[in-house]
Formats: C-alpha cells, structure tokens, sequence
C-alpha cells in the first residue's frame, strides 16, 4: 500500500503587491478581490536527432531557458489598479466653484455641451452675455450633473439671450487616471490562501519580481448578471539579488503551512 497521502487543493485567498525595492517586510497593497490566479510557464529547448541510423531519432534534448507567467482576474476596478495596470498616473481633483464658463460662441437646440468640472455638478446657473444678464430658465435644458453634461432642448422667444451663454456652478472632486504616461514598474507578488479541500490549510506563494503587462480589455459596458473583471498577466523575472542555489530561489516560493501541533 502506498503511503502517498491524498492531498487536493481548492484555493481562496488575498493578493498582495508591493514594488520591488520596498524596504522591510511592509509596502504591501491588497489587490481586492481576484478570483482566478495561476501560475506556469514554457521551457525553451535544445534538441539534436543523430543522422547514422536512418531513423533521425532524437538522442539529445535539454532545457535552456523559459517563460514563467503569472495570470489572474481582477475584480478590483479603481483609480489605483487601473493606473498599475495601464501605466498611468493619478491626479487628485478637488471640489470647487466656476463661476462665468463660457460655451461655444452659438449653440443651437439639441447641441450637447460638457462642462470643464464634469463631477457631480450642483448649484448649476445658466446665464446669458447680455449686458443684464439673464438666466435661462431649467425648461430650455436637461443636465446631468453627475457627469456635467447639458443638453439645449429650446431657447427663450423673447427677449433672445445673447451669446455665448455662460456656467456656474460647484463640483466634487475626483480621481483621474491618465493612461501610458509612467515607466512599468516592477512588482512583487504575495498569495496569502486557503485550501478549502484540505480543511482550509493555509498556503503561500511568493513571486519576487514581475513585470506586468498592459492591461489588454478595460470592459465600460457589461451586460448578463456577471461584474466585470480585468485579465492580469506578468511575466516572472530572476531575481538577481537572491542566491541562485538558496533556500528560496531567485523566481518565488510556494509554502504549505504545517497545522498548530
């Protein structure tokens, strides 16, 4: 009978990156909710068949290098994964107050206008360039103040507003993320699991320097009753630093924590 003891693996778990460089055993930032993660890879191969036999049969073959992967889904869609995973940078926008924007020198009905502050628009006034200025009546307009768009449904018959006509109004703050204008940014990768198979046992595996790819899909617009999720790829690079022959290799380490005794 063998004493092999049966051990399977279902896994849950927390995703953690840092970039590499980070001093101490701190720096680490919970990635939010993942729910795929794999890791694996391609060997590259030298290979020689003999040429005596007739047959051309392989009689050397050997590993000289590889790719090794990581790849994953990500659920959590904010400014701070977004800028990791398209390169980017974030700007932090404060509330505030715009009084006299002015719009296109003639706008006509059905025209569309986006506001310079298009974030949670309130207190919104709508004047004229007369020398009185005069406030166009709500009936002429729909706004969408969360995003700062208005749109002219009609204009005032008398007195004609003169033009262009101009804003006020208060915003929110927000967060902007613009897209590929940051180097890429090497990254450690930490998996704090659970293998529900095995009694929820405790797991960890550790990758010590990735380069992540671009992200390739950004899903906008969803439909079915399924959240959208964004597909996480990295390569897995050497870490030089670390002893090629040591206790935890130079790629990362996969650790099966022992029950309390």
């Amino acid at each position: 009978m063998s004493k092999t003891v049966e051990t399977y693996y279902y896994g849950n778990g927390r995703v953690f990156l840092r970039p590499v460089g980070s001093i101490g055993n701190g720096g680490w930032r919970w990635a939010g909710d993942v729910s795929t993660l794999t890791f694996g890879g391609t060997d590259e191969t030298a290979s020689h068949k003999e040429s005596y036999s007739g047959q051309k049969s392989k009689v050397r073959s050997f590993s000289i290098g590889g790719d090794r992967t990581i790849k994953g889904t990500w659920h959590q869609v904010d400014p701070v994964t977004i800028a990791e995973l398209l390169r980017g940078t974030i700007a932090e926008i404060t509330a505030g107050t715009v009084t006299g924007e002015v719009f296109p020198d003639t706008v006509a009905v059905g025209d569309v206008i986006k506001l310079d502050k298009p974030y949670n628009v309130s207190d919104l006034v709508i004047t004229d360039s007369a020398g009185s200025p005069i406030t166009l009546d709500p009936e002429h307009y729909d706004a969408f103040l969360e995003h700062g768009s208005i749109e002219l449904l009609s204009l005032p018959s008398g007195p004609a507003p003169t033009q262009p006509f101009k804003a006020a109004y208060k915003h929110a703050g927000a967060r902007q993320v613009a897209f590929f204008n940051a180097p890429p940014k090497e990254m450690q990768l930490r998996y704090e699991g659970i293998n529900l198979a095995e009694g929820n046992a405790p797991v960890i595996a550790e990758f010590y320097k990735i380069s992540t790819a671009p992200l390739q899909e950004l899903a906008l617009i969803t439909s079915g009753n399924e959240l959208a999720g964004m597909a996480y790829e990295a390569e897995c690079l050497a870490d030089s630093t670390r002893p090629a022959n040591g206790p935890l290799g130079r790629f990362g380490r996969y650790v099966a924590i022992n029950p309390i005794q």
